[in-house]
């Protein structure tokens, strides 16, 4: 009998794909934003202002003061001329490390890994691209941006 990993189902991939490539558009600009020296998970600053876009929300930034706040429409008519631009895709150079039979994977794409997902062990497999510092194990990865 042959035991199945945690793998991700089509929605699960689908959301966590979603996920990683808001994150890494978003990076960027609020390392650019808070003039950060450092990787923006280093800041907790920058840990808020991820939080506020990752639940949809617009973020008011004040770089001086070190500060981030999610839009108040009650304070919308401070924004009456806002017009928000949309940033480049990130390109992204994924990699998978499989701890068990210790070979690497990649680099792949986000859509290939959309597929990946739904056919590797989360448990045993390491997600790393361009722009982060080390391996994560994709099931905490999955757990800490989607849950479940």
């Amino acid at each position: 009998m042959k035991i199945i990993g945690k793998i991700a189902s089509r929605k699960e991939a689908a959301l966590l794909c979603g996920k990683i490539f808001c994150i890494e558009q978003a990076r960027p600009r609020i390392r650019k934003l808070l003039e950060l020296q450092c990787d923006p998970k280093h800041s907790p600053v920058a840990q808020k202002t991820m939080r506020h876009l990752m639940n949809g929300e617009l973020i008011v930034v004040d770089s001086k003061k070190k500060k981030v706040a999610a839009y108040d429409e009650e304070e919308g008519g401070k924004f009456k001329d806002l017009t928000l631009l949309p940033a480049d895709p990130p390109s992204l150079k994924i990699y998978l490390y499989n701890h068990r039979t210790e070979k690497e994977i990649g680099p792949l794409s986000l859509l290939k890994l959309y597929y990946q997902l739904q056919i590797l062990n989360l448990e045993i497999i390491s997600f790393w691209h361009t722009g982060i510092e080390d391996f994560i194990n994709l099931a905490e990865l999955k757990q800490r941006l989607i849950g479940s």
